[in-house]
Parts: structure tokens; C-alpha cells; sequence
């Protein structure tokens, strides 16, 4: 009651400017964690999976006003000649720090545009031939539903500059609405005169309302850092744009606007517009592929009440719809809704992994990998007339032949075919013309799909491929080309590239990924099914080779998702799935072994859900208790707002911070949070308590504690052996056996108290303030 006084004033002005919480929604939430990461390039810390260059889907990359771009001898560091999304740790290490780490607010992958590192590689001198200049585009945002003048960005920066006669780092985000012209809404210079300067900055959260206009439908944000040479760096994470919804139109669509690779079974959902209510019917849904029936209206495909349509049999391959959802108004009749946007799956794709043998003796500079390695194909597919990008060979006794391995069993749509493409070769006649095509899932037993005739190649840079082998969906692993005739006499058979197409059989796409790890104990299987797929039979084991052996079935499901008991903390699992459907054949398409490995701990309150929303209860010390209500010495959070610890975070966004006095009685302090219900910390495994905390130099040295209240009231207190623990300035973990709290029941946690001070032998101490994060319970790896 007391501090809610305190607050009284505050949130009497604060009030008259607050969006109502209940009406904002998220127009686009962005943290790079899902981008498929490559090896380093040129930096010299070595990885797997540490970098690319590619944005997430519908983004674009403007990397072309950087010197030298395009050659990799003189582009500078390969990994930041434009905008790079890294691996934080890896950026920080193989940059050598430099105040990189500070950017705690920064997790996993961040966005990176580096002048610094960049410049530490052979390019074009800079200024002379143009400065560092990267463009970092967002994908088009739907803003169809939001209030005017009511969007919001929020994204986590690390912003180090520098300047100088020939540098002049400037970083800037514009907007622009339905193809307009953009604008500048955030404008950045390292210019200590200008009035846009920016010191050193290297983790914070940046907030900025953006004015969406009246009938705006799209908005595309662009990052640029720019002016630079040798300078330092601006990263950004956890970028988060978020609206007042209009109340009026349906939005949240499913899949969201501009998706691509979406099933053509798929169902589509959306979030009801507000004014719906008792009508029927609610939605009227408008999709087709063609955008003016759309904008029109006519292309109806139901009316209906809820919030979901089945689209499958109206969705064609590979091709990009458009579709509305019209929400009912009994004064106006329909509120017609924003037009959003997907692209359906591809029917078929590329094999990749391939090998190749011959029976023939290979021209040294042409041998048969060049026909599966894409060696002569320009980015139009065409293939060029340099013979050292084909094979040729010569044929002994047999007849020769091409045999070409994948590394699975795959259901095979089709062969496309380059043949022997010389600028002579209308002369030479080295193409393959009479071919007979077999396959084989062992390579041991083959069976015939026909006889082909490949067709004569251009003798033109600009050949495309101008065979294709219809394989219809057979299982396949091997495919061999056994030659019975070439277009010439010369003794000779040459060919350019084959391409395999696949029908995805298999399941595919796993979440958790292969290899991830930090997977939660309870995390619900998910993968994309095969194409043609009723049932999926779910593997699951600690044991690999059960696994692969078939021999560990958790169960057999309809949806591609599958939930797990509780699994253990801190352990590696191996899972696959296999197709199914008894009507096609082959009726099973067995899966890949995918492993995981399950965090060691679970967090309990990482701090990330609180708010400085004290009507709603959501603040830090409405959950953490402190001297206001327990009379200790305590306090939680800050006095003004944000109440939650930003800057200094152990991981996410948010920590608790704890301050502490305890020169006067009862020389102790203490906070306390009170679960709703019991809560079983034993399971998985679990055999301790977790937390971080961090200090500062200038606190006494007093006793942390940790205390357990059991749904019985019993109590253990734990107090950690170096009082000086809370003077260091460095994030400590405390690890705690659950077997320490003697006494009370680990099944059924009700409280846990973090306190600073002695609780049972209470005597005058000092002041200061300790930071508490990711408090949780598990079991470490080293004890599996």
C-alpha cells in the first residue's frame, strides 16, 4: 500500500499518455535466431555455424555501396562487406572484444554492420572511392489495421562510433508507407558538433513512435550505417514493431503476410475484428491468385463464423496468393479487411549431396563431378561453353556409364539434362543421344524407367537445359546413365550438368533443430510432414542406435507434432519420424536421426515478464515482495520506472535488482515470491536450485541467502560461503543441492526467498545492491 502511494502522482501523469495495453498488437516481432548460419569465411576464429549474410525471408540487404563488393580479394572482410547477422560471442571474440561484449541486451544472433572489422581486409581506398555504406531493409509490414500515428519500434542497440577527416560513421532508420518516399525518424552521427550526435552507446533499448498515415496498408523500415571507413560498429537486436490495433478489420493473419514455402494443405486463421459480436455469419474470406479479385471482392471462397479456413484443394504449387478476410458490421455491412499475401510450397526440389562414378577414363580437366557441381550455370540457369565446366570421357570395352548416389532413398520427380555444350559441339558431336536411365535403392538391384534421347546442347553461352526424365515418384537412392549413342563419331561422350528433382516424402524441418540445444524439458516435437503422409510414427530414445533401429517407438500421430512425458534435464535425445500411408507405395519413408539436448536447468522467473504496470500488478514487486511488505530492509526494482534492471542482465532483457540495508533493524534483507501453486522442483532429474547474481565493489560484504517454504510451511535457509561473493562485479552462478534444504519437500515448493544479510542470527551490516537473474532448478551436464 505504501509504495502504491508512493507511485500515486507518477501515475497520474503518466496515464493521460498510456496506450491501452489491450489494443496494441505486434506488426513485426524480429530476434534473427532462426537464420541458418555458415562457417567463417576470412575471420580468423574458426566455426560451423557462426555467420551469413542472408536476411530473414522478405528482407533485403544493401550491400552494394560497399568498395569492393562482389570480389572477395578486395571486399574487405568477407563476413561484414554489408550488413552480417553473426553469432554474438563469435563477432566478440574474433573482433578481440573492444567493448563488443557489453551489449548484454544482444542474445544468440544479432544484425552487425562492422566498418571496424570490415576494413581489416584488402579493399578499395576509403574515401577516395567511396565509403562503408549498408542498407538493412525489413520485409514489407502490414499495417492495415493499425491506428494512424500510433506504430511503435523497439529494438536493442550497440552503437561504438568514431570520427575523423576521412570517417564519418552515421547511422539512420527511414520508413516509407505503400512504395512512398522514405523518412528519416532516427538520424545518428559520431560529429561531436552535430546536433545528432551519439556517444558510445553499446547496450540499450531504443524506442521510437513512427506516424503511420491514414490508409496506409505497408511499411517497410530500413536500418543504414553509413560514411564509414575504419571506424567501429552498430549492432541490433530483438526488434519489435507494434500498433494500435483499429479495432475495425480482422488481423493476426496465419500464415503471416508474405510467408513463403506454405503447404497447399494448409488452414488458414486470423484474429476477429472487434465489432463481429452476435453477428452471423462473421468473416467472409476473399482468396485467389490473382490480386485485382481480391482487391475487388468477387473472389469469395466462404462465409462463415469462425476464425479459420481450410484451404486445402484450393492451393496450387509454387504460386503466390492473396486473400482478405471482410469482418461483419451491422451498420455498414462488411468492414472490408487489409490484403495479405503467401507463396505455396514448390512441388519438387533439388537433390543436393550428390555423388558420381564412371566406368569411362575421365578428361583430367573434365571429370564427372562438373555435371552435378553447377560448374558453368549462371543464376539463369544457362550454362556456359568453357568444356573444363563438363565432363567428357572415353569409353573402354563396356558401355560407359554415369551412376549418381544420393545420400538417402528419395522419391524422385524428375532429371534435368545439360549435355555437352562446347562452342564446337555442333561439329564434334561429344552430347549424349541415346541414353538408357535405371534406378536403384541399393545399387545392386536396378530396374529400367526407359530409354531417352538427350537432346543436341546450343554451342551458346546461353543453354538451357533442354532434357528432362520423368521419374514419376519412384523410391530411389541410386540413378545411373548407361550410354548407347552420342551425336558423333568421335569415340567420345560428353555431358554439362544433370539436375534430380524430389518430392519431400521425408519429414522434414525439426523443432527442436538437430543438434539444438537448451531445449526445455516439457518442448512439444514438431517437424513438416511428407508430402503425402497420414500417420507419423514418432522415435524417441537417449539411445541413438534404438533409435535408428527402429526399436524405440514413443507413438504414432495424425498432426506433425508430438508431446514427450517430462524428459530428463541436462541429456542428449535422438528422435526420428517416419511417413506413413498405407495406400502409396512404398507406404513408409523412413526418417533421419535428429538429436537434441534438453536444457540443464529450467527457469523458474528469468524477470522477462514484468512490466511498470503497477494497475495491472504486472511490476517486479508485485510477484518479488520486499521491506514494504515484509518489513525487512529490502527493496525490489526502482523507484521510477523502468522498475526491472535493462542494462545489467545475466541473458534476456530483464534482472531483479535487490537492494539492500541493513544498518538498522531488523539488519536483514529479503524477497519473497509466493507461487500460486505448489510447484514439483524434482522433476527431470532435478537435483539443485540455480540462480546468478552479480554485486557491485562498493556493497558490504554480507551473507546472500537462498530459502525454501514447502506447502507444509516447513523452511531450509541456505547462505552462500564467501561474503564477499556480493562485492564482485561479474555474473556468479550459484548452483544449490536440493538435498541442502533439508526438511522440505522439493515436490512442492511454495515460496522462494533471496535475501542479503543474517536471517536467524541478525546483527547491523551495511548497504548496497545485488542483481538476481534466472532463478531456476535443474541438474548440471557433468553429472549425467
Amino acid at each position: 500500500m505504501k509504495r502504491a502511494m508512493l507511485f500515486l502522482s507518477v501515475l497520474v501523469l503518466a496515464l493521460a499518455g498510456t496506450v491501452q495495453a489491450q489494443n496494441t498488437y505486434v506488426l513485426l516481432e524480429e530476434g534473427f535466431e532462426g537464420l541458418p548460419l555458415g562457417p567463417n569465411v576470412e575471420e580468423g576464429v574458426s566455426g560451423d555455424a557462426v555467420w551469413t549474410n542472408i536476411p530473414p525471408a522478405g528482407w533485403f540487404s544493401d550491400n552494394s555501396d560497399v568498395p569492393g563488393v562482389g570480389d572477395p580479394i578486395t571486399d574487405g572482410v568477407t563476413e561484414w562487406a554489408g550488413w552480417a547477422f553473426a553469432n554474438k560471442a563469435w563477432w566478440t571474440e574474433t573482433a578481440g572484444d573492444q567493448n563488443r561484449s557489453q551489449f548484454t541486451l544482444g542474445q544468440g544472433t544479432v544484425a552487425i554492420a562492422d566498418g571496424d572489422e570490415w576494413d581489416d581486409a584488402a579493399h578499395p581506398d576509403v574515401p577516395s572511392t567511396g565509403t562503408y555504406d549498408v542498407w538493412l531493409h525489413t520485409a514489407p509490414i502490414d499495417i492495415s489495421n493499425a491506428k494512424p500515428g500510433t506504430i511503435q519500434l523497439k529494438f536493442d542497440s550497440s552503437w561504438r562510433p568514431e570520427y575523423d577527416d576521412d570517417y564519418h560513421q552515421t547511422a539512420n532508420i527511414r520508413v516509407f508507407f505503400d512504395g512512398g518516399e522514405p523518412i528519416e525518424i532516427l538520424r545518428w552521427e559520431s560529429d561531436s558538433a552535430s546536433p545528432n550526435f551519439k556517444n558510445d552507446t553499446t547496450n540499450e533499448t531504443i524506442t521510437l513512435d513512427i506516424a503511420n498515415p491514414a490508409g496506409a496498408q505497408s511499411m517497410v523500415i530500413i536500418f543504414g550505417y553509413f560514411d564509414a571507413g575504419n571506424d567501429w560498429w552498430w549492432a541490433i537486436d530483438n526488434i519489435l514493431v507494434t500498433g494500435q490495433w483499429s479495432g475495425i478489420r480482422a488481423y493476426n493473419p496465419s500464415p503471416a503476410t508474405g510467408s513463403v514455402e506454405v503447404p497447399v494443405r494448409t488452414t488458414l486463421g486470423w484474429t476477429a475484428g472487434e465489432f463481429v459480436g452476435g453477428l452471423s455469419p462473421k468473416h467472409r474470406i476473399i482468396l485467389s491468385d490473382d490480386v485485382d479479385t481480391v482487391t475487388g471482392g468477387t473472389a469469395i471462397v466462404a462465409t462463415q463464423d469462425a476464425t479459420s479456413f481450410d484451404a486445402t484443394g484450393l492451393l496450387q504449387y509454387e504460386t503466390t496468393y492473396y486473400w482478405r478476410v471482410d469482418e461483419a458490421n451491422s451498420v455498414r455491412g462488411w468492414d472490408e479487411g487489409g490484403i495479405w499475401r503467401f507463396t505455396t510450397e514448390s512441388l519438387a526440389y533439388v537433390v543436393e549431396g550428390i555423388a558420381v562414378t564412371t566406368n569411362a577414363a575421365s578428361d583430367e580437366t573434365a571429370p564427372p563431378e562438373n555435371t552435378i557441381n553447377g560448374s558453368g550455370l549462371d543464376e539463369n540457369d544457362q550454362h556456359s561453353t568453357r568444356t573444363a565446366d563438363m565432363w567428357l570421357g572415353t569409353p573402354g570395352e563396356e558401355p560407359v556409364w554415369l551412376v549418381y548416389e544420393f545420400d538417402r532413398v528419395y522419391k524422385l520427380y524428375q532429371m534435368l539434362a545439360w549435355n555437352y555444350n562446347s562452342e564446337f559441339e555442333t561439329i564434334l558431336g561429344f552430347g549424349l543421344k541415346d541414353v538408357t536411365v535405371e534406378y536403384s535403392q541399393d545399387g545392386a538391384e536396378w530396374t529400367a524407367l526407359g530409354d531417352v534421347e538427350f537432346a543436341k546442347a546450343t554451342s551458346t553461352a546461353t543453354y538451357a537445359a533442354n532434357t528432362t526424365v520423368d521419374f514419376g515418384g519412384v523410391a530411389a537412392k541410386f540413378v545411373r546413365l548407361t550410354i548407347n549413342s552420342g551425336w558423333g563419331a568421335t569415340g567420345k561422350f560428353g555431358l554439362s550438368e544433370v539436375r534430380f528433382l524430389f518430392i519431400p516424402a521425408h519429414a522434414q524441418q525439426p523443432q527442436p533443430a538437430d543438434g539444438a540445444t537448451d531445449v526445455e524439458i516439457d518442448a512439444t516435437l514438431t517437424w513438416r510432414g511428407g508430402r503425402e503422409a497420414v500417420t507419423h510414427e514418432v522415435y524417441l530414445s537417449t539411445d541413438a542406435q534404438a533409435v535408428a533401429d527402429g526399436a524405440a517407438l514413443a507413438g504414432s500421430v495424425g498432426a506433425a507434432s508430438y508431446q514427450p512425458a517430462l524428459m530428463d534435464f541436462a541429456t542428449t535425445y535422438y528422435w526420428r519420424v517416419d511417413e506413413v500411408n498405407e495406400a502409396a507405395s512404398p507406404s513408409m519413408w523412413d526418417g533421419t536421426v535428429w538429436s537434441f539436448m534438453t536444457a540443464e536447468y529450467a527457469v523458474v522467473d528469468g524477470f522477462e515478464s514484468y512490466t511498470d504496470d503497477i494497475d495491472a500488478g504486472e511490476a517486479i514487486f508485485d510477484t518479488w515482495l520486499d521491506g514494504w511488505v515484509n518489513n525487512t530492509g529490502s527493496t525490489v526494482g526502482y523507484l521510477n520506472a523502468p522498475f526491472a534492471e535493462k542494462a545489467i542482465v545475466h541473458s534476456g532483457r530483464q534482472s531483479m535488482p535487490l537492494q539492500y540495508d541493513n544498518t538498522t533493524s531488523p539488519f536483514y534483507s529479503e524477497a519473497e515470491r509466493v507461487f500460486d501453486a505448489a510447484e514439483d522442483w524434482t522433476v527431470g532429474g532435478a537435483d539443485s536450485v540455480n540462480l546468478y547474481f552479480r554485486g557491485v565493489a562498493e556493497n558490504s560484504a554480507e551473507m546472500l541467502y537462498v530459502a525454501l517454504e514447502d506447502s507444509a510451511g516447513a523452511t531450509a535457509t541456505i547462505v552462500h560461503a564467501d561474503a564477499e561473493a556480493i562485492q564482485v562485479a561479474e555474473w556468479q552462478q550459484w548452483r544449490i543441492p536440493l538435498s541442502d534444504f533439508g526438511g522440505v519437500n522439493a515436490s512442492r515448493v511454495k515460496a522462494v526467498t533471496i535475501g542479503v544479510g543474517n536471517r536467524t542470527s541478525p546483527t547491523a551490516g551495511g548497504t548496497g545492491i545485488v542483481y538476481i537473474d534466472d532463478v531456476g532448478f535443474g541438474r548440471p551436464a557433468t553429472e549425467q
